[in-house]
């Protein structure tokens, strides 16, 4: 099995191909097994290469995807399917009649068939096989690795409560499993908890085209319905503006294309700044911090998060909290012309400071940023003007700490807008700067990371959103544990097929592949006459094909008999 490159004709466009050799006779032929995709630069070219690579041990074992069907009382292997095909009777009778070398073709009565139930294959067919070549069926025993996997599934379909989700396989996916399994499932879970976040890890780093690993990382609140505090409930900063509810921090860690390095759980009442040194002890066990690049917003910038970063060899790109600056550093910023640099198609300004400890701030001026910071100004003040007409006790009403900058105090009860302050918040319209140790990459490239953290900003949109994992129902610490690492696992497969169609095909978003691959169903037809059982498979649509030919998964057309 190797990995060839194909030149497309009149074109420097190469398409990119896993192949074998098969010897017929005297001859020897080559068999594309999987076509990966067509390149469309260099940097594409290098991309897709590296994929085939991943791939291709997926699928020295199996050539084609395994036939995934989904309810238990019909399920068969597909040898064991026979290939129906449409036919008429004398009377015009609508009839279908099976196909078979053995016997005389028998006539059956369509007029007999009643669709028994509709079931969705879609997802055991992709996000199945993806199961499986993650490795996330090498961990617990067989029952119990077929409710993980429907539990994972039936997350990334329609994210709902436990319960919900069994009542959802059964309906839907013709599974039927029982709500204890999940829960003894999760307790289970928790004991291979170290070798499924490792497994996670070389996943994405066998997809990394560069050599040091770049990693974003953030962390966000996940609140409970409850006012229950233990161990990890707790009271805290809330970023969904819960206050009245507990709380647990989840730190995330991923690469520059979203594919997730690492996760780790804090108690609700955790200071962001203090996570990325406890993450960072933890990982180290399987990360090569020796090659790892972190991003991170300002939060992070602490003095003792960069010395403890340095001190472990690792570079990084911190957003600089400017204000915070010595007020000789603030003034020359404000002050300095600084020089054009043209980045992204935006003319900025740029300044270079050096700091002690061998550090290196890079300050960006942008007019369209200052724009943004204007306009965001005068929608806080125009909304803080209207308080103020109706009670001059304006700090009690304001709970955001960020507005309380504009105010100042008269007396005990009465408070103004502070005009100095916002004639000073002015001056800093359009600035954005980056601290860093990395001394020797240019600017342009460090800017090109920093402004890559969105990719974190997306992933914890998709826990959030699209995989609702808060709020939290379970109260128990190692239950609490498990929901989150069940959601991470099913934020792996998400962003796993996400990146390899994107690669391979075209950029389809995870709604979209939800929307296919919940519209991927068969009907399961009873023949009333002979008690015989068929599937009838639903087409797919051109996204759906694209998305199946991306994992080399094959779903027929035609009616099979079970």
């Amino acid at each position: 099995m190797f990995i060839r490159i194909k030149s497309t004709p009149n074109s420097p466009r190469k398409s990119v191909q896993i192949c074998e050799n098969v010897r017929t006779g005297n001859s020897v032929k080559q068999t594309v097994l999987r076509h990966i995709g067509v390149a469309k630069d260099e940097q594409h070219l290098i991309e897709l290469k590296k994929l085939a690579e991943y791939l291709k041990a997926q699928i020295k074992e199996e050539k084609y995807g395994p036939f995934l069907f989904q309810d238990e009382d019909f399920a068969s292997s597909s040898s064991e399917l026979k290939p129906v095909v449409v036919s008429s009777t004398e009377k015009e009778k609508p009839t279908f009649k099976e196909k078979s070398t053995e016997k005389p073709e028998k006539m059956i009565n369509l007029n007999e068939l009643f669709e028994e139930k509709r079931v969705v294959e879609g997802f055991h067919d992709i996000f199945g096989k993806l199961f499986h070549e993650l490795g996330f069926d090498l961990h617990l025993p067989k029952k119990t690795t077929e409710v993980l996997r429907d539990i994972l599934l039936a997350r990334i379909a329609n994210p709902q409560s436990k319960k919900a989700s069994q009542e959802m396989l059964m309906a839907d996916f013709g599974r039927d499993v029982e709500l204890d399994r999940i829960y003894r499932m999760m307790d289970l879970l928790m004991e291979k908890k170290e070798e499924i976040e490792k497994q996670i890890f070389f996943a994405t780093q066998s997809l990394a085209f560069e050599k040091a690993i770049v990693v974003f990382f953030d962390v966000t609140t996940l609140y409970f319905e409850s006012t229950e505090q233990d161990e990890l409930r707790n009271f805290g900063y809330s970023k969904d503006q819960q206050f009245h509810t507990t709380q647990v921090v989840l730190a995330l860690a991923t690469n520059k294309d979203g594919l997730p390095i690492g996760h780790k759980l804090f108690p609700g009442n955790t200071a962001e700044v203090k996570t990325l040194l406890s993450c960072l002890e933890d990982w180290k066990k399987i990360l090569p911090i020796g090659e790892v690049f972190f991003v991170a917003d300002r939060a992070m910038m602490s003095e003792t998060n960069l010395s403890q970063l340095e001190a472990a060899g690792i570079k990084y790109v911190i957003a600089a909290k400017l204000k915070k600056l010595s007020k000789n550093i603030q003034e020359e910023i404000l002050t300095a012309e600084g020089l054009e640099l043209n980045f992204s198609g935006e003319i900025l300004k740029k300044q270079e400071k050096t700091l002690e400890n061998n550090r290196k701030l890079i300050i960006t001026y942008s007019a369209k940023r200052a724009e943004k910071d204007r306009k965001d100004r005068d929608r806080l003040l125009e909304k803080m003007k209207s308080k103020v007409e109706k009670t001059k006790n304006l700090k009690n009403l304001v709970s955001n700490k960020g507005y309380l900058k504009f105010l100042k105090t008269e007396g005990k009860i009465q408070a103004t807008l502070n005009e100095e302050k916002i004639a000073e918040d002015e001056r800093w319209d359009g600035f954005h700067g980056i601290i860093t140790n990395d001394l020797e990459t240019n600017p342009q490239e460090l800017l090109a990371r920093y402004r890559r953290l969105w990719v974190i900003e997306e992933s914890f949109r998709m826990h959030k959103h699209n995989l609702e994992i808060r709020p939290i129902y379970h109260f128990k610490p190692e239950r609490v544990t498990a929901h989150i690492l069940l959601c991470y696992m099913a934020f792996t497969m998400i962003r796993h097929v996400e990146f390899r169609v994107e690669k391979q095909q075209e950029k389809i978003s995870i709604e979209e592949i939800r929307k296919e691959l919940w519209r991927t169903q068969s009907s399961l037809l009873l023949d009333k006459s002979t008690n015989k059982k068929y599937r009838l498979p639903s087409k797919l649509s051109v996204k759906a094909k694209a998305i199946y030919q991306t994992f080399g998964a094959v779903r027929g057309s035609e009616i099979l008999e079970l």
